[in-house]
């Protein structure tokens, strides 16, 4: 092995420090370079990234409504590219239920060209949440990463076998949001709004906005696509940002109200 190679997803930034701190322990086990490839931003995304058995590759993406980000799922496909490379995939969910993110992105690298040999499930602060899983990853969880890295970092010096994971039931379709009285909320047009008088001009909503949707020109109109990552809302230093779609809103307090149990990762190596 040569190197150790990060690819992800993560508007928020709970996905990148989950991977990155399996991938440093990996790092410091085997003595080897660490590059990032982050694919955040449409930029990013211009260009293909191919990985010879040489390399070591962790690929990681958060969790949106039980699988890979729909928006993400085709342009992890058309990007990454593996040559009977070893991989570790890593599936980051906000709490409520990992689902079928963590075989999602399993299969799809396998299918990329990629010797899946570990995965791992973890639990990081929900992206439309400042109180679901907002401590995590905790201190327990870092110490859990970088174990979880190291045990990897020992198989990939073997002739590993692939990691154990089911590989014949269908992917099952995504979760359908539900609002605080459990019927279904419904709002793919929800887009974030501004508070025009809060609002500095500092671009750095338009900067993180992995669909490139917010107006360079205008920061307070979206004439793109929104995933409801909450990136912009995250990132205004000046709370400008937000949503005020009442069906999204319900959704929120549903989960903030049905899943505040503590949440397991869970390592597959």
């Amino acid at each position: 092995m040569n190197r150790i190679c990060l690819v992800y997803f993560s508007p928020t930034g709970g996905t990148k420090l989950v991977v990155s701190t399996v991938a440093e322990a990996m790092a410091a086990e085997l003595k080897l370079p660490l590059e990032h490839f982050d694919i955040t931003r449409p930029a990013a995304r211009e260009a293909e990234y191919n990985f010879s058995a040489d390399d070591l590759v962790l690929i990681a993406s958060p969790t949106y409504a039980g699988r890979v980000p729909n928006k993400m799922l085709p342009e992890f496909e058309r990007l990454v590219h593996g040559e009977g490379t070893k991989a570790v995939i890593v599936s980051v969910y906000g709490g409520r239920s990992n689902d079928e993110g963590l075989r999602e992105l399993t299969l799809l690298a396998e299918n990329k060209g990629f010797n899946v040999i570990a995965a791992a499930g973890c639990v990081a602060r929900h992206s439309m949440s400042g109180s679901l899983a907002a401590h995590r990853p905790s201190a327990k969880d870092m110490e859990e990463l970088a174990a979880f890295g190291r045990k990897v970092a020992e198989k990939a010096l073997t002739k590993p076998e692939p990691v154990k994971i089911d590989r014949d039931t269908p992917i099952a379709p995504y979760y359908k949001p539900l609002k605080e009285d459990l019927t279904p909320a419904v709002f793919l047009k929800a887009k974030p709004q501004t508070h025009a008088d809060k609002c500095i001009a500092c671009a750095l909503c338009a900067e993180a906005c992995p669909m490139g949707s917010i107006s360079f020109d205008d920061f307070c109109t979206v004439p793109g696509i929104c995933i409801k990552c909450h990136a912009c809302v995250r990132c205004c230093p000046t709370e400008a940002k937000y949503f005020d779609n009442e069906e999204l809103l319900s959704h929120i307090r549903m989960l903030e109200k049905n899943y505040q149990g503590e949440q397991d990762n869970l390592y597959l190596i």
